[in-house]
């Protein structure tokens, strides 16, 4: 019995350690044209030894816009485009970044649309992918453009069809998790 399991054992290690391409985990998740969902995030502080939750709502339009709207603990709506990025705060808008005059703001907003969208090809450019794709799929991407370097060590993304979770490990120590919920394409 227990040569038994112990090969089961092995066998389970082998297959949940087999990589996963950017075109196999493209076959396996699904890139709806538009998606809208709620989130919830942690954001853990590593000089404060302290995580930020925060929850809200989202939507998407494939190549055109991200809306991102936080509910709680303070409202505010945060909208990228390609080349763009503009946050406000009820009718007030409190940040403008535009990719042509900040290229670190051209790349990070190609990275997130390509995540929620589910364009994995256009992650090669700035990642390399390991994973598996059992009972879902779990990827980790690790950074080979040198400005991601910068500002990320690793993202794990895990999900099934859709993305159903977001993790980032900052440069700084700090990590932010995003859960997406109630996901409707």
């Amino acid at each position: 019995m227990f040569r038994g399991v112990f090969l089961t054992m092995m066998l389970w290690s082998t297959l949940s350690a087999a990589d996963i391409s950017f075109e196999q985990l493209n076959a396996i998740a699904a890139t709806p044209e538009t998606l809208t969902g709620q989130f919830r995030q942690q954001k853990y502080l590593s000089e404060l030894g302290a995580t930020l939750d925060s929850s809200g709502v989202f939507s998407y339009r494939r190549n055109e816009s991200i809306r991102w709207e936080t509910l709680t603990p303070i409202q505010n709506v945060l909208t990228l485009t390609p080349n763009s990025i503009i946050g406000s705060q009820g009718e007030h808008e409190v940040l403008r970044l535009d990719a042509k005059s900040n290229p670190v703001i051209g790349v990070l907003s190609d990275v997130f649309f390509s995540v929620l969208t589910a364009k994995w090809g256009n992650l090669s450019a700035y990642f390399s992918l390991s994973g598996v794709s059992e009972n879902g799929w779990a990827v980790e991407l690790m950074p080979i453009d040198t400005t991601v370097m910068q500002l990320m060590e690793k993202v794990i993304l895990k999900g099934d069809g859709l993305i159903r979770e977001l993790t980032v490990y900052e440069k700084n120590g700090d990590t932010t998790t995003i859960y997406f919920e109630n996901l409707i394409q």
